[in-house]
């Protein structure tokens, strides 16, 4: 007969994330992982299966939970610009913050050399998944007029995702909102012109 779990899943979820979060995949022992979430090694292995299963779960909880309200911004109706600036405001907003760790998955693109490929398939698939959305909202100001129909929106769609990630970087130094601001003015206006 097996034990019932003594530990609650999302509670390890949300501390291990942390965790990766702060110090990458690699800078991340399992030892580490261990003392922080208080399960033994034993449920750990049997929970996630080693390092890269827990890893895995923590990309999952990371979209699903921590920035699901971020991801709804740019699929709210109607679709369009206001839902992209919205969503960079946001974006602003933590960037500038005191506690701003950058992306959890914006950090691990500067890991992918040492991380596996199946994380790297998967870093790869969330940061499709909101270039997508980014594409979905500019299709949609494309048609209502927003912006021009002579622009590329697969193009912009990439280019706003490169200035995502690297708002996120220069969020974890540069504290400094209103020129945040400013750069991300400039980066939306080039959509608009």
């Amino acid at each position: 007969m097996n034990r019932p779990r003594e530990y609650c899943r999302e509670e390890v979820l949300k501390t291990a994330t942390e965790l990766f979060w702060e110090k990458g995949f690699e800078g991340t022992s399992m030892n580490e992982l261990v003392q922080q979430t208080l399960l033994n090694k034993h449920s750990m292995y049997s929970e996630f299966g080693d390092k890269e299963g827990l890893f895995l779960a923590c990309l999952d909880y990371y979209v699903n939970e921590i920035t699901k309200e971020l991801g709804k911004i740019l699929t709210r109706q109607p679709l369009g610009l206001n839902n992209i600036e919205a969503f960079f405001k946001k974006r602003v907003e933590y960037a500038a913050s005191g506690n701003c760790h950058g992306c959890l998955i914006v950090n691990l693109v500067t890991e992918q050399q040492i991380v596996s490929a199946k994380i790297n398939d998967r870093i790869q698939s969330i940061l499709i998944a909101n270039e997508t959305r980014i594409y979905d909202c500019l299709k949609a100001a494309q048609k209502n007029g927003e912006i021009g129909r002579d622009k590329d929106c697969k193009v912009l769609a990439g280019y706003l995702g490169c200035f995502l990630r690297g708002l996120m970087n220069l969020g974890r130094s540069n504290k400094n909102k209103k020129m945040l601001r400013k750069l991300t003015h400039v980066a939306l206006s080039a959509v608009k012109n």
